[in-house]
């Protein structure tokens, strides 16, 4: 049987030192929280950690934070009663409860709510767990947490967005984990492993690759890290034509040819675009099908995310509630849609399309005025307009 630290793929510098590391954790019970950037396998090193501690015969449960609405992921992590909320048929534990004696992995955890994290709070500093609807705290639960954020933790603290009590609570040991551009050493033996799973879970040889292919994935950046290159293999894999992967294969960035758009005008770049955009439109196609897994294997950019943000909240006078429909995404997912682009830095300010369509409707439409008309820009405007979370997201455009 291989050695659950041999899950970390690879031959460099970088790889031995993180190996170490999660040995090392593996050997407390101390808190611990993973960072580093997105894709570079910071759930595997969790998990690496569980397998090698004296837990490993105990649960292993993990739970990204940001994929469940705030609504629902109070009751994920502490359970609930009969009755406590629509839908509530019956008692249920939460994932801690689960997880009792075991270990917990709490994924992107600086993007709970200011409230969902003073309930993690109370919970690391007493162990005691209370339902939601339930009028006392149940019995202590012996947990070992985990942590992972792609973010850094440090200036969410001195923004104020994640608590400094709760950062300290839970970074007891912390573990930073390398990008894969940080180790290019590995990059021929992560790719070959992944061209033998898929290959083997197709029921087809594993091709061979040309030398000049290695020599373009060990030069390229991988900004999506690992994740990224495991999407390349898996594409070229699924694409195969022959038992030899070329350098024409590879994705053009990667193999350093320029984009088809790159050679057109300006409007003709943002064509696939509009064709994205029309297909969740008129092909009732879901963002998170159309859009979302292009965003993170990189082939759109966050400028190319917000064009379609841009364009949606023209249709729909700025309203987010109204682009999630537009989007073909269910209604939930609104709080989820929102942290998306806040986290990538691609929510587009909504104002300037309410009040273009405002200014657009004033001359004919005296609603807001009980007949007379108002200037669109003026305060009484925004007391007409009802609070939501459109209003309080906020996000910075990052070219």
């Amino acid at each position: 049987m291989n050695h659950p630290a041999d899950n970390i793929i690879g031959v460099s510098a970088a790889v031995k030192k993180i190996r170490a590391e999660l040995e090392c954790a593996a050997r407390s019970d101390a808190k611990v929280l993973l960072t580093g950037e997105s894709g570079v396998g910071k759930d595997i090193a969790a998990r690496v950690i569980h397998q090698l501690s004296a837990r490993s015969h105990m649960p292993f449960v993990a739970i990204n934070c940001v994929s469940v609405p705030d609504s629902l992921l109070e009751a994920e992590l502490f359970g609930h009663v009969r009755g406590s909320f629509t839908g509530a048929y019956r008692d249920r534990p939460g994932l801690f409860e689960t997880a009792h004696k075991g270990t917990v992995f709490l994924d992107e955890v600086c993007e709970m709510s200011a409230r969902m994290q003073a309930l993690l709070l109370r919970f690391l500093e007493t162990g005691e767990i209370q339902r939601v609807g339930s009028d006392r705290a149940q019995s202590r639960i012996d947990v070992r947490v985990l942590a992972a954020t792609n973010r850094d933790p440090e200036q969410l603290v001195a923004d104020k967005i994640f608590r400094a009590d709760l950062y300290y609570r839970l970074n007891v040991i912390d573990i930073r984990v390398p990008s894969l551009r940080a180790r290019p050493d590995d990059v021929s033996l992560l790719f070959e492993h992944f061209l033998r799973g898929y290959a083997s879970a197709r029921g087809i040889a594993e091709p061979t690759v040309a030398p000049d292919v290695i020599a373009a994935l060990v030069a390229f950046e991988w900004p999506g890290n690992i994740r990224q290159l495991k999407n390349v293999a898996e594409r070229l894999i699924v694409r195969a034509q022959n038992s030899r992967i070329s350098l024409a294969d590879l994705p053009p960035e990667i193999a350093g040819r320029p984009r088809a758009a790159e050679a057109v005008a300006a409007p003709a770049e943002r064509a696939p675009v509009e064709e994205i955009f029309d297909r969740m439109v008129k092909n009732r196609e879901s963002f998170w099908s159309a859009v979302y897994p292009a965003f993170m294997t990189r082939d759109l950019t966050r400028d190319d995310l917000r064009f379609i943000i841009r364009r949606g909240l023209h249709e729909t006078a700025g309203s987010y509630k109204m682009l999630v429909e537009l989007l073909n995404m269910r209604p939930n997912d609104y709080k989820r849609f929102l942290n998306f682009l806040r986290k990538h830095e691609c929510h587009v300010p909504f104002a300037r399309f309410r009040s273009a369509e405002l200014r657009r409707r004033a001359p004919q439409d005296d609603e807001f005025s009980g007949g007379a008309l108002i200037d669109p820009t003026s305060s009484v405007l925004d007391r007409q307009l009802p609070a939501s979370d459109d209003m309080r997201a906020t996000g910075t455009g990052r070219r």
